[in-house]
């Protein structure tokens, strides 16, 4: 089949299907957020591991995926219902302007011990709730998997690979330059922003539990029907 002269099986049909779902706009306010204030080197390390992070979890997903969550017993709605949970606290600590701990530099005044602890901190929190479920959530999953069986049909596991690739790099690419915005903002527009981008955070949450608790209830009243 095609659609608009792009096979639906096509390098530019996986990566455009994949980026209408997985980019990372509603990552920059909490990525902006947690990068205040932090050096350059520590934000590119912050960047590489969201990346990183995005690349894994869905190369695991195209491997396992279906597999990963029959094991575990969980579903893509309550996949999506922990996700906006996650994604609902997140968004009410950036409206409230509460400004997380930074990684401290390297001064006298803080111990060895202490500075890993804040890398630690940081870095972890680049994979939850940044990489996952910010940049990449449970619907960019759940579009791997369906693409997986189509590219399986068509032969075209290669392209689904690269466009996988490819999102990574353009979601990499938007976080290195988004980063200068801190330079340029100022304290103010950034506070501004952040609580803006809070806002769209807690409304992302609060609509992937909506889909999720809807796909629950749809299941259920259809196996009650006789």
């Amino acid at each position: 089949m095609d659609l608009g002269g792009v096979s639906n099986s096509s390098f530019q049909h996986y990566l455009f299907g994949l980026w209408a779902i997985g980019n990372n706009v509603s990552a920059l306010g909490a990525f902006l957020h947690e990068t205040q204030g932090l050096p350059r080197s520590r934000v590119r390390r912050m960047i590489l591991v969201i990346s990183g992070a995005c690349l894994g979890m869905l190369l695991l997903f195209l491997l396992v995926g279906t597999a990963l969550l029959d094991f575990f017993g969980i579903s893509i709605s309550a996949f999506q219902i922990a996700g906006g949970l996650l994604l609902g606290g997140v968004g009410l600590e950036m409206m409230k302007g509460r400004q997380t701990p930074r990684a401290l530099p390297e001064a006298e005044s803080a111990s060895p011990q202490h500075r890993a602890d804040s890398e630690a901190q940081l870095m972890a929190t680049a994979v939850v709730p940044i990489a996952i479920p910010l940049t990449v959530g449970a619907g960019t999953f759940s579009a791997v998997i369906l693409f997986t069986g189509l590219a399986q049909q068509s032969g075209t596991q290669l392209q689904l690979l690269a466009a996988i690739a490819g999102l990574v790099l353009v979601n990499h690419v938007v976080f290195t330059f988004s980063a200068r915005i801190v330079n340029w903002a100022g304290a103010v527009g950034m506070s501004v922003f952040i609580k803006i981008m809070g806002l769209f955070t807690l409304s992302i949450g609060v609509e992937f539990i909506v889909r999720g608790f809807s796909t629950i209830y749809q299941r259920l009243h259809t196996s009650a029907l006789p």
